[in-house]
């Protein structure tokens, strides 16, 4: 792959790195609370500030082996022409909605329903970047990814609806705690499997 590509890729990454650390510090702006005395945390808030983290990272880790593994490590074979345009576009939104997960911590069941937007959103960019943007007869995490979110949204979707956690401006800011541990469990064991079906995208291992 030529420099100036890479270079391409690089700063695409940089922009990237840069909307999730937005997202991440207005999570933790969120979370403080300096009226609360001797403890300035919004304590209630953690599970969902947790649920948010444990999503952000292999997000953003997955993110960054995408792009790497396709455009550089492989050197851009066997993708279409203009697939870096839309397949960072398509990662930048998603970037974009981690921003729209921070500002709604505050407000647990918007959060909730926001996360199966993020994480259906993820399913469809799976499933083109697994049929467009990577080399063929080589692992596909991708396909994985999909599967796994898709999962996640039918879960997540069924236990707010069956629970009645619906979106409404009587109820946007209510702290159930079965709603903020549920959505954090349901993040971290989506997390887990991620990583455990897809550890060798994540952390390549090292050749002799």
């Amino acid at each position: 792959m030529n420099d100036a590509r890479t270079n391409s890729v690089r700063n695409l990454e940089y922009l990237y790195t840069t909307v999730v650390a937005v997202a991440l510090s207005l999570s933790i702006y969120n979370l403080i609370d300096t009226t609360r005395g001797s403890v300035p945390f919004r304590l209630e808030l953690l599970p969902i500030f947790f649920a948010l983290l444990v999503t952000l990272i292999p997000f953003y880790h997955g993110a960054l082996r995408h792009l790497d593994i396709t455009y550089i490590e492989e050197g851009g074979k066997h993708v279409r022409k203009g697939a870096l345009l839309i397949d960072f576009s398509a990662l930048f939104i998603e970037s974009c909605l981690f921003v729209v997960l921070a500002a709604f911590v505050p407000r647990p069941i918007y959060f909730a329903w926001g996360l199966v937007v993020l994480l259906a959103f993820d399913t469809m960019w799976g499933v083109t970047a697994y049929l467009g943007f990577s080399r063929e007869g080589k692992l596909k995490p991708e396909r994985t990814w999909a599967l796994i979110n898709f999962v996640a949204v039918i879960i997540i979707s069924i236990y707010l609806v069956v629970l009645g956690f619906v979106p409404s401006a009587e109820i946007a800011y209510v702290s159930d705690l079965r709603l903020s541990v549920g959505i954090l469990g349901f993040s971290l064991a989506r997390t887990v499997v991620d990583y455990l079906l897809c550890w060798n995208t994540y952390y390549p291992p090292t050749n002799h």
